[in-house]
């Protein structure tokens, strides 16, 4: 039984993925064909926004009779030994990009990205963050699927979206920014200064790729669920397109393929 969809919306979303993982041209899932999935799983509408852009991808009835506001992430974990299954990594940690705050948007006129620090650039990561992305735009819940080897997923949305103060947390270089650019983890204040050695940053921010990463932790009880694709050939799709592609020209009226 689903804690975060339905029963009925994991089934739906069990159906598309294996369809589309049956595809011999499916080798990763893509951020825009999950928001798809995902929408039409929950009865509602996507953005037909590209990745990573602050508007709300889904848009999808709450149960109340109006709408949430659903910004959808998607990311593969990686496998090991000891972690192999949706199951084993459930009560973990993982980080996602989250958002993208570029330099220019970030900085007061005379500042430069050398001239502040750590704190002083993490605090106005997590401001924007906040104010220019989550309220600005309305997210009302983040959406969070894994993937496991592209069989084993888990799901658990993030309802309503925190927000972050900065006075709760400190900053420090993560040591590995090349060049003029800025490379940043935040921890929060109950992690000492000293610590050593520190656990996973909470945050982290840099400005060469514009990525705002922040840690969650999977849920126990997120939602999980496994797919079985039946691998079809490139000549399977094929034919099968020719056929639905000529039956849809017959019901238009188009003159068939030759």
């Amino acid at each position: 039984m689903g804690n975060y969809l339905t029963d009925a919306q994991i089934a739906k979303a069990r159906e598309e993925l294996s369809l589309l993982y049956s595809l011999p041209f499916a080798v990763d899932l893509a951020g825009t064909a999950w928001e798809q999935i995902l929408a039409a799983a929950k009865g509602g509408t996507w953005s037909q926004k590209r990745d990573n852009r602050p508007r709300p991808d889904v848009t999808a009835p709450d149960g109340r009779g109006g709408s949430l506001q659903i910004s959808v992430k998607t990311e593969r974990l990686r496998t090991d030994r000891h972690k192999k299954h949706a199951a084993d990594f459930l009560g973990g940690v993982e980080d996602l990009i989250v958002a993208r705050p570029k330099v220019d948007e970030l900085l007061l006129a005379g500042e430069t990205l050398a001239s502040l620090t750590p704190d002083q650039l993490g605090a106005k990561v997590l401001e924007y963050y906040n104010t220019e992305i989550v309220r600005r735009y309305g997210w009302d819940a983040i959406s969070i699927l894994f993937r496991i080897e592209d069989r084993e997923f888990i799901y658990w949305e993030e309802s309503p979206v925190p927000l972050y103060s900065a006075a709760d947390y400190w900053w420090r270089e993560s040591g590995r920014a090349t060049g003029s650019n800025r490379n940043i983890n935040g921890y929060p204040n109950s992690v000492a200064r000293n610590t050593d050695p520190l656990p996973r940053a909470t945050f982290k921010w840099t400005s060469g790729g514009k990525q705002f990463y922040v840690l969650y932790t999977i849920p126990l009880n997120a939602d999980t669920w496994v797919i079985s694709p039946t691998q079809l050939s490139a000549d399977d799709v094929r034919d099968a397109l020719r056929d639905k592609l000529q039956a849809k020209k017959r019901i238009q009226g188009e003159p068939p393929t030759t």
